[in-house]
């Protein structure tokens, strides 16, 4: 069982019975998605999505670049959070956010396939109304 099963148990079906390649699109199809919506930038953030768009080897910079980014992230609204400041709650679920969707980047670029079902759940987690990239990644899982 996946955790993507708790957000889209349907999802999670479609990912199991997917090709390889169709996983890779479908996780592709997501970071980008939810990069864009949460505001995900940088250089590396653009590196990694070019990256998951052409394949090949996953220079191990990169990926710790990336997984230095979400684990700053997780730091930062984390940090925020505790303060107990409700004034700060917008920018502590913007910081989320982005977390979820650089920790998807992450597991996206991870060179075990296995992993990319966690890059479609933080994808997913990324956001506040998940429905378009549910649509958009189970189509990518069939097509």
């Amino acid at each position: 069982m996946f955790r993507l099963d708790s957000i889209s148990p349907d999802l999670a079906e479609s990912f199991r019975h997917a090709t390889p390649t169709r996983r890779r699109k479908a996780a592709l199809v997501a970071c980008t998605l939810v990069a864009s919506r949460v505001g995900l930038e940088g250089e590396e953030v653009v590196a990694a999505l070019e990256h998951l768009r052409h394949g090949g080897e996953v220079e191990h910079e990169l990926l710790r670049k990336i997984q230095s980014l979400a684990a700053w992230l997780d730091d930062e609204y984390l940090r925020l959070d505790e303060e107990g400041d409700e004034t700060k709650k917008p920018e502590v679920l913007r910081l989320f956010s982005k977390a979820r969707a650089a920790s998807a980047l992450g597991f996206a670029l991870s060179e075990a396939p296995g992993q990319l079902h966690e890059a479609l759940y933080e994808a997913l987690a990324a956001v506040d109304d998940a429905t378009e990239v549910i649509r958009l990644v189970a189509d990518a899982l069939r097509s």
